[in-house]
């Protein structure tokens, strides 16, 4: 992975405003409200402050745009908490208000749905960031499908944002994305140009199936045997380096030159978990954490594994992060589920 000069998260920054249900309402029902709390949310926010709060040393690099307006106030206060990250290159707007999102996550199974305001986060495109005062080894960028500037069509790269992934490569500067679980056409058409130009692509089963046609579940059920040849048709559509899927159940891995690793989740039981709101952004982070420490892809994955849990106890997207030495110890805490391969 890149040398060890920073890392740059640019993409969606949102204000997430949670609610915990009793129950997921079907529609013209009432479920009743347990409890509520705002928070910082979206791709380069959460994985910025999981860095930050793993390891105070690492330089990090806030890229994108938000509102002059109390909800980016806020989003600029988290930041101010770590010395560490620099948010000179988080723009403030007054074309459109800081975006945010109406989560409604179910007690006890974790389960989400979400209403997003695109907000500031749309005007966001390769004009706003400043390639040459961003001296980073590695730039992570999501969330695509919900970045409207960068999703925009591109005649010779097909998308915007594949242009901008082009011209940070050229700087010897490793990528990485994330996507939204959009299941739409688009799909298809926003997200397959941007990987040639990826080094490391991390998504979840649903944006994995989408991405390759192949099933990965059968009802409730992961499906091992499928997981090496979804990987290998990522790279078939040009991802550079190395695929990782997760799961809440598992982890997956596969190098393009390299030996699959799979990697079950922790077992925690059921009062541990308050919410579940963006723990594979806390997954994501761990991965690239690792990587950037230069640790092996296996203590990597347990890593990011272990992220993804401590994420679980608190309602809001980072609040349960603990240092990194910390997040390791969930290992003693808690086994390993043992009913996936």
């Amino acid at each position: 992975m890149a040398a060890r000069k920073g890392i740059a998260c640019a993409g969606n920054w949102i204000v997430d405003l949670v609610k915990v249900v009793d129950f997921s309402a079907p529609e013209n029902a009432v479920a009743n409200i347990l409890a509520e709390s705002m928070g910082g949310g979206g791709c380069a926010r959460n994985v910025t402050l999981n860095l930050a709060k793993f390891d105070a040393t690492i330089d990090l690099y806030a890229v994108g745009i938000i509102g002059d307006d109390p909800n980016g106030d806020y989003i600029v206060s988290e930041c101010c908490q770590f010395k560490d990250i620099n948010a000179k290159q988080s723009l403030r707007t007054n074309s459109e208000k800081t975006s945010y999102t109406d989560v409604f996550c179910v007690k006890g199974t974790g389960r989400r749905a979400f209403f997003q305001y695109r907000g500031a986060n749309r005007l966001f495109t390769p004009r706003e960031v400043n390639l040459d005062d961003l001296p980073v080894g590695l730039f992570h960028m999501g969330y695509l499908l919900l970045l409207d500037g960068m999703d925009q069509p591109d005649g010779q790269f097909k998308t915007v944002a594949t242009r901008f992934l082009h011209e940070i490569q050229k700087r010897n500067i490793n990528t990485s994305i994330d996507l939204v679980s959009e299941d739409s056409d688009r799909f298809n058409q926003v997200v397959p140009p941007a990987l040639k130009y990826t080094n490391c692509c991390i998504i979840n089963d649903f944006e994995a199936e989408k991405l390759s046609g192949i099933p990965l579940r059968s009802g409730n059920k992961v499906l091992p045997q499928n997981l090496k040849g979804t990987a290998k048709t990522l790279f078939e559509h040009g991802v550079n380096d190395l695929v990782i899927i997760h799961f809440p159940e598992v982890a997956y891995l596969l190098p393009k030159d390299g030996s699959e690793m799979i990697q079950p989740s922790l077992q925690v039981p059921d009062d541990f978990i308050v919410g579940s709101t963006d723990a594979g952004d806390s997954f994501c982070a761990g991965m690239l954490y690792g990587l950037y420490q230069g640790w092996s892809h296996d203590r990597t994955l347990r890593f990011a594994v272990c992220a993804g849990a401590m994420n679980l106890s608190d309602l809001t997207t980072t609040g349960g992060i603990n240092p990194w030495k910390e997040i390791f110890e969930m290992e003693e805490r808690f086994p390993y589920r043992s009913d996936v391969p």
